[in-house]
C-alpha cells in the first residue's frame, strides 16, 4: 500500500514538471532592426486572433541594456482594424527582457510600433506580425459534437420501444390469464 502511494506521488510530480516545462522554449524566434539595435523577438505562443500573445523582446546583441516603450499594434496596409494597446513589463525570468501583453482582435498584417532606448540613443520603428485566425476544430470532433444528439435521440427511442414491448407482453399475458380462468357459475 506504501509503494503504491509513494508511485501515485512520484507520477503526479512528474505530471506537474512535464506541463510547467512545456512554455520554458519559444515555439519561434525573429530578429529584427529598429534604429541601431537588433532585437530578438521569442514567441512563446503564435500570434492568433483573439488569443493573448505571449512573447518575450529583447536586444539580440549580448552585453547590451535596452529599454522599450510606448509600444502600439498598429494594422498594416491591407488589415482593417485600429491600432492596439500593448502592455510591456520586464520579463522575472530573463534579465534584458521585457513581456509583451496585447490581444490582436483581427487576423492579417500588424505593425508592432514601439520605442528603444539604449546607448546609442532612442529609435522609434515597426516590427512586422502576421496574425493567424484561431484554429480550426478538428473534423472528427465536430462530426462527434454534431452528432452527440443523434446518439441520445437513438438511446431515447430504443428504451421507449423496449418499454413498449414490455408493456405489450404484460398486457397479453393477463388476457391470457383471463382466458384461461374458468367461468364461475352464477
Amino acid at each position: 500500500m506504501r509503494n503504491r502511494k509513494i508511485h501515485v506521488c512520484l507520477s503526479l510530480l512528474f505530471l506537474v514538471m512535464v506541463f510547467t516545462a512545456a512554455g520554458s522554449s519559444p515555439l519561434a524566434t525573429q530578429t529584427a532592426r529598429i534604429g541601431h539595435y537588433r532585437l530578438l523577438l521569442s514567441f512563446y505562443s503564435l500570434p492568433r486572433t483573439g488569443q493573448q500573445l505571449n512573447m518575450t523582446i529583447q536586444s539580440a546583441t549580448s552585453g547590451v541594456s535596452l529599454r522599450f516603450s510606448q509600444a502600439v499594434l498598429n494594422p498594416a496596409a491591407g488589415t482593417d482594424a485600429t491600432p492596439v494597446g500593448v502592455a510591456l513589463s520586464s520579463d522575472s525570468d530573463t534579465p534584458g527582457a521585457y513581456d509583451v501583453d496585447v490581444t490582436p482582435p483581427v487576423r492579417g498584417a500588424w505593425l508592432l510600433h514601439l520605442t528603444v532606448s539604449g546607448p546609442a540613443g532612442s529609435f522609434a520603428g515597426d516590427i512586422p506580425m502576421n496574425v493567424l485566425s484561431p484554429p480550426v476544430m478538428p473534423t472528427w470532433l465536430g462530426w462527434l459534437i454534431g452528432l452527440s444528439p443523434a446518439s441520445l435521440l437513438l438511446t431515447f427511442i430504443l428504451m421507449q420501444v423496449r418499454w413498449r414491448n414490455a408493456r405489450r407482453d404484460q398486457v397479453r399475458q393477463e388476457l391470457l390469464q383471463q382466458v384461461s380462468k374458468p367461468v364461475e357459475p352464477v
